[in-house]
């Protein structure tokens, strides 16, 4: 049996495999998905035959043989000269066998890899187009974008904007791209799902998945080389002799709507996804890219980035969120003002992760231990010397708080999410805050923040342990993965507190009961250490009540 043989035969055997599927049913979801399959890859080295579904793909393959070994590597000459036009023999038959089938796309390419004495060699074995899928294809895109879209008002699937997203970026589709016409498509899709906010927001990332395969895997392969790690982001090398006058503009501004719409709108640790794809295209000599990168997308009315009167200046990049605060004079009317900015900037879409970049004569820091001594950090806590800006201060920390959502200047141990300057500095201040840290805390990330913790001894040594400050505090206590708060233990072990400490954790899961007793105690032994040496019966009794509640199961 012949090398080609081998290969044709794995490649047979995973065709056997993909048509137990039920493909009808699967292409039958909606009018936009006429096959399944548009790939498969095999790596040929010595012999050993692996054959994937998808490129990239670390997992196991779906088929794995061990040929015969060559008695001498293969060469490139070998591969190209003999081996493929066999190959495209051999499976160009399998492949039309399909013509009707819903099994595979228009288009279907298998990509194979050998291991050659020359090095590694990596072709397009098959690029088979089928014209009459293609040409249906394109007539259902025609019919769902002037039905459903343009003439219907009701919400659309995602699994719609899937295949409408991606199938407006294959230039096997549309070989001349029309950006206005993919934008408006998106505009639209927006427009009718904005009454779900998670579906609107899975639509959303949809499209700006579609983009970016298209930046990575079409557009800038023509200008750079790209070295793809197994882990991290890659790396790209703009290729020599670029003729930068040629660059289609159309692709270019795509390649721009990309950049804007993954720093908008993707989590915050896209952002610097966002950002490469905008300094590759200042590379490229786009004048728009460098203008981003210097004032911001555009995107936002100029009204909204910037502010200037005789006592504040105040300017923002949604780029590179950061916020420029210049306070002229150190009065509650800058400090209002200037909160006034961020607010409506956050209100308007601006990123939850900023930065300030304050310039300012005060220097005042939070009294808790462990926070950022950074331009943020300094920016709240000036603002927190006026009373008066305490019910603004509140309003910005509700927008401004988020899961999973970071200062943009705070990294490891002090790394805090937004709003924490402002609840802090307002826990310290009154009571009257409480409800607002209890709802920050609601939404702390303990895996990935921890300047909680000294705020939350803080809040203990502040205002002690009472029943007014119990559920605050222990609100506080169960978002800490650790804490010195040891000798703060004696203000819990009152009869009255004990009693609310049980009240308090009445609703409980087990796990939860055990994190505060561990985080006041230091753990279940310790806590009924200190009961066998307590002599007041009525908090010895409390003491075990605690203990015994670590055992009670919701």
């Amino acid at each position: 049996m012949t090398i080609a043989d081998e290969i044709s035969d794995s490649l047979n055997e995973w065709f056997d495999q993909i048509e137990k599927l039920d493909a009808g049913k699967t292409v039958r979801r909606t009018s936009l998905q006429i096959g399944i399959h548009d790939y498969a890859r095999f790596e040929y080295d010595e012999g050993d035959i692996r054959v994937f579904s998808f490129d990239d793909d670390w997992g196991s393959p779906e088929v794995e043989r061990k040929g015969a070994r060559a008695t001498e590597p293969l060469t490139t000459e070998q591969i190209t000269e003999e081996l493929l036009p066999l190959l495209r023999e051999k499976l160009s038959s399998r492949i039309r066998a399909y013509d009707d089938s819903p099994l595979l796309h228009y288009r279907f390419k298998i990509a194979g890899k050998w291991t050659t004495a020359e090095g590694p060699l990596n072709v397009i074995v098959v690029d088979y187009i089928n014209e009459r899928k293609k040409t249906e294809l394109l007539e259902r895109m025609d019919q769902y974008i002037r039905n459903q879209l343009n003439a219907k008002e009701y919400p659309t699937d995602p699994l719609e904007s899937f295949f409408l997203s991606n199938h407006l970026l294959d230039p096997g589709l549309y070989p001349a791209m029309d950006v206005d016409q993919w934008l408006r498509i998106y505009d639209r899709v927006m427009e009718l799902n904005k009454k779900n906010k998670e579906k609107l927001d899975e639509h959303r990332a949809t499209f700006i998945r579609a983009l970016r395969g298209w930046t990575e895997n079409e557009f800038l392969p023509i200008y750079f080389h790209c070295s793809k790690p197994e882990w991290g982001l890659p790396s790209y090398t703009k290729k020599e002799g670029i003729d930068l006058s040629v660059i289609d503009p159309q692709q270019m501004r795509l390649a721009l709507q990309t950049a804007i719409l993954i720093i908008k709108h993707e989590p915050n640790y896209s952002r610097s996804t966002g950002i490469g794809l905008l300094e590759l295209l200042q590379e490229l000599g786009s004048a728009e890219a460098q203008r981003c990168i210097g004032e911001g997308s555009g995107t936002f009315d100029p009204a909204d980035v910037a502010y200037k009167d005789e006592r504040l200046e105040c300017s923002a990049n949604d780029i590179f969120a950061t916020v420029t605060i210049h306070i002229r004079e150190e009065s509650a009317d800058s400090y209002a003002k200037a909160l006034d900015f961020i607010c409506n900037l956050l209100s308007k879409g601006f990123s939850r992760s900023y930065q300030i970049k304050l310039k300012s004569k005060a220097k005042q820091q939070l009294p808790v231990p462990g926070l950022a001594k950074s331009q943020t950090h300094r920016f709240f806590a000036n603002a927190l010397q006026y009373r008066e800006l305490f019910p603004k201060l509140e309003a910005y920390a509700q927008l401004a708080m988020g899961e999973f959502e970071w200062y943009g200047d705070t990294e490891g141990e002090k790394n805090c999410m937004p709003g924490t300057y402002a609840v802090f500095g307002l826990g310290l201040a009154d009571k009257r805050y409480f409800p607002l840290v209890e709802a920050y805390m609601s939404l702390v990330d303990q895996e990935h923040q921890s300047v909680q913790q000294p705020f939350a001894l803080a809040l203990i040594q502040h205002y002690g342990v009472d029943a007014s400050t119990l559920p605050t505090v222990a609100a506080s206590l169960m978002r800490c993965n650790e804490g010195k708060f040891a000798k703060e233990r004696a203000r819990f072990e009152t009869a009255a507190n004990l009693q609310a400490l049980l009240a308090l954790m009445e609703p409980f899961d087990t796990y939860e009961a055990e994190h505060l007793i561990d985080m006041i105690w230091g753990g279940r032994k310790n806590l009924e250490t200190r009961a066998r040496k307590e002599k007041d019966e009525e908090v010895r009794r409390l003491f075990t009540a605690l203990s015994a509640r670590m055992d009670k199961r919701r």
